[in-house]
């Protein structure tokens, strides 16, 4: 007992002696700078008129030995860029961190449009358009730059993920160029004979342009594949035969029946909220909203441009308004864009590439011209991971300018993280997964894809190395084709292989898990309602993609050396992969379907040579319908406990709809 006192009391006098000896070590407060709106006098200490002026002085306090944080808070009200803002290690580096933050309520904007005025309209001009519109429609003054640009927007072929486009914006929003016709799409004749791209219309235009007056006319559509659409210049309009020539032939070619849109014809500005260029006089003749003439044209390609920054965090903003993309970050560590709102670029909304640690989250992404986020991070090479991440965020409206091939979330590299995230109501793809070993987990994913046709709302192929990801505990609803045209909810395409797909809950989708030929993979412990049939599986690379295994120049192959199979890292992750390519590489073999349930549908399909004795199938449920109603998520775990079945997972915790609609709204995530 006496020991144990003296042990007690040495305790006390040590715990006395530190607290007399050690000092006051709390933190002390970041420096504050601040930013005033565009227009506004700057004045005082630590304020200033803008944002590049701000980033100075902390660059000017970093050469001076300043290691506390900084905080560069922009004041409520708009703050006008016409060119990227650049942040670099001057600024955050290692342990010197930097927090770019707006207003609470998020009255803080960063918009890369500048105000256009308006000038009076040219009488020729005015009497070449529709006679409806002559009284309505205003005339505005570009920028010198915009004017001088040969064309407004650049050419969207196959691989063009995210072109430059000049937007013309009211307080609402996006007007677009004129364009017949004014909805939809109208369809191509017959197949024009010869080499040149030339196509007609089944039901054109009443007037016909002349392109030697008009000399930026432009035609869009899904000129071959409803999965492809392409913008591509006209060269030429035949009068006589009412004949259209493309500068360009579009992927594989003219399809009769094609559906296609013109684009950017003055005899088209018959309605609100359409626009025109005219590059001889830099006019933009544009037909405005009667309560908003104001019209503004972006400018800024970026608005941030993050290059081998670290300690960086973009908070409680809203950026709008880019040509490309509203926000880049290559290079660097631990960059997060956080409670913000990023809308209206023609390009992707954030793009981080070469970074180790960082990503988005809490955030709200919508009306978006090409993908969402594009993240990639680690290195292939070596499996290392980039520890990217997309979190908590609501994303609507992306993919609005280049509508295919696009994602609210584009991934490549090794190793991010896409979870607790809400995907709904756009023409693009929730996810496109590249590389390995990412994880795509806990969103909901709703209403996409609509108008498309062989796609995917969760979307990986054409690379048999891109493996290890997983796609578990999402609810996937409401995936459904236009007449016509058919979808999938997980579409491993053209080999994709390697993919854990587990614990989803797919309601209401046409073709719910798609694997294109691929092996490996692994279905288990999934939930499918009115999803019929459940699993389709073909082993397409014994049939129709079978040349792609075997020429040397082919995207199957490219993708092979691409990466180096041979070394220690890929040895020990993919010990099987180094010989895929002599052994039975076009046999879709291995994919493990088990555990699964299956109501008021089919639960497998087979086809192109499939065969089920190279698959491990077993332990997968189906119950009769009728399902319960869609949505009503608490019925369906009724359904299945009065017939005695788990379900393996719960509904309740699936729903991501609750995220708000706005970062600054206060409400739990």
């Amino acid at each position: 007992m006496r020991f144990h006192r003296a042990r007690a009391g040495a305790a006390i006098l040590v715990g006395l002696l530190a607290l007399v000896a050690t000092p006051d070590v709390r933190a002390e407060p970041p420096v504050l700078l601040r930013v005033a709106p565009t227009g506004a006098n700057a004045g005082g200490k630590d304020r200033f008129a803008d944002l590049p002026q701000a980033l100075a002085r902390v660059a000017a306090l970093r050469r001076q030995g300043e290691t506390r944080p900084v905080v560069v808070e922009l004041e409520p009200g708009t703050h006008r860029v016409a060119a990227a803002v650049r942040i670099g290690p001057e600024h955050a580096g290692a342990g010197a961190a930097l927090t770019l933050r707006g207003a609470p309520d998020g009255t803080s904007r960063l918009v890369g449009s500048v105000p256009l005025p308006q000038v009076p309209l040219p009488a020729p001009l005015q009497a070449r358009l529709p006679e409806a519109a002559r009284a309505a429609v205003r005339a505005y003054r570009l920028p010198e730059s915009l004017r001088r640009e040969p064309a407004f927007r650049e050419p969207r072929r196959l691989r063009d993920a995210a072109p430059r486009i000049t937007e013309i914006f009211d307080r609402r929003g996006a007007l677009r160029p004129a364009q017949w016709p004014n909805s939809g799409y109208a369809a191509t004749g017959k197949a024009e004979p010869g080499a040149r791209p030339l196509f007609t219309l089944k039901d054109g235009p009443s007037r016909l342009p002349d392109p030697k007056v008009e000399t930026e006319l432009w035609a869009e559509g899904f000129w071959r594949w409803d999965w492809l659409e392409e913008t591509i210049p006209l060269a030429g309009v035949e009068a006589r035969g009412r004949r259209f020539e493309l500068a360009t032939m579009p992927y594989e070619g003219i399809l009769p029946g094609a559906r296609v849109r013109l684009v950017h014809l003055l005899g088209e500005l018959d309605e609100p909220g359409e626009w025109w260029r005219d590059r001889d006089s830099g006019l933009l003749l544009a037909w405005p909203a009667a309560d908003a003439p104001e019209l503004e044209a972006g400018l800024a390609e970026t608005l941030i441009l993050a290059e081998d920054a670290r300690n960086l965090r973009i908070e409680r903003l809203r950026f709008e308004r880019a040509r490309g993309d509203l926000i880049v970050v290559r290079g660097g560590a631990d960059v997060e864009i956080r409670s913000s709102e990023l809308a209206w670029a023609a390009g992707r909304a954030a793009v981080f590439e070469g970074v180790t640690g960082g990503g988005v989250s809490a955030s709200t992404i919508h009306d978006i011209g090409a993908a969402g986020i594009r993240l990639v991070g680690g290195d292939r090479a070596t499996l290392r991971r980039g520890d990217l991440f997309v979190r908590d965020c609501r994303f609507t409206r992306f993919a609005r300018l280049t509508r295919t091939q696009n994602a609210a979330v584009d991934l490549d590299g090794v190793g991010a993280e896409v979870s607790g995230n809400l995907f709904t109501d756009a023409i693009g793809y929730a996810v496109y997964l590249r590389g390995n070993d990412h994880v795509f987990r806990r969103n909901e994913v709703a209403r996409l894809i609509y108008g498309l046709s062989d796609t995917g709302a969760i979307y990986a192929g054409r690379d048999f190395t891109a493996r290890g990801s997983v796609i578990e505990d999402n609810y996937i609803h409401d995936i459904r084709p236009a007449p016509g045209m058919e979808v999938k909810g997980v579409y491993l395409d053209d080999m994709a292989s390697g993919f854990t797909i587990r614990r989803n809950l797919f309601v209401g989708v046409q073709r719910p898990v798609f694997i294109g030929g691929g092996n490996d993979n692994s279905v288990t412990r999934n939930v499918f309602v009115s999803s019929s049939p459940a699993i389709l599986l073909d082993s397409r690379g014994l049939t129709w993609m079978k040349p792609s295994l075997t020429e040397a120049d082919s995207e199957f192959r490219a993708a092979f050396a691409a990466v180096p199979l041979d070394s220690e890292p890929w040895r020990m992750r993919y010990p099987r992969l180094a010989e895929a390519l002599s052994d039975e590489p076009g046999v879709a073999r291995n994919n493990q379907i088990l555990d699964n349930l299956v109501i008021d549908g089919e639960t497998l399909e087979l086809y192109e040579k499939a065969d089920p004795g190279r698959q491990i199938l077993l332990f997968n449920t189906r119950l009769e319908g009728p399902a319960p109603e869609p949505g009503d998520l608490g019925a369906l775990a009724r359904f299945a406990a009065d017939r005695g079945v788990p379900l393996g997972l719960d509904p309740a915790t699936l729903r991501r709809d609750g995220l708000p609609e706005s970062p600054f709204t206060p409400a739990p995530r």
